[in-house]
């Protein structure tokens, strides 16, 4: 997927990521019980990853494209800072 469509290339990753980790929730792949939950507990850590990507990026892309829109009107936050302080 090239560079301009970053975005929908996080979109498809995220979608990719919730898959894996119902098939793997589903599957379970694995012989020993807490080889199953590690799997599911990293496939939603990469999950929580991707969304805040896509946040960041559509915080970003408010900015970029609509110089005189305020991205707290549609997501809440005034700032960058305030959207990662949240996330982490």
């Amino acid at each position: 997927i090239p560079e301009e469509r970053a975005f929908v290339r996080l979109v498809v990753a995220t979608l990719v990521c919730v898959c894996y980790s119902v098939v793997i929730a589903i599957v379970r792949p694995y012989i020993r019980v807490e080889d199953d939950v590690l799997a599911v507990a990293t496939s939603l850590v990469l999950l929580l990853f991707f969304l805040g990507a896509n946040w960041t990026t559509i915080f970003l892309g408010i900015e970029e494209r609509y110089q005189g829109a305020d991205p707290a009107d549609v997501l809440g936050f005034s700032s960058l800072t305030g959207l990662v302080n949240t996330m982490i």
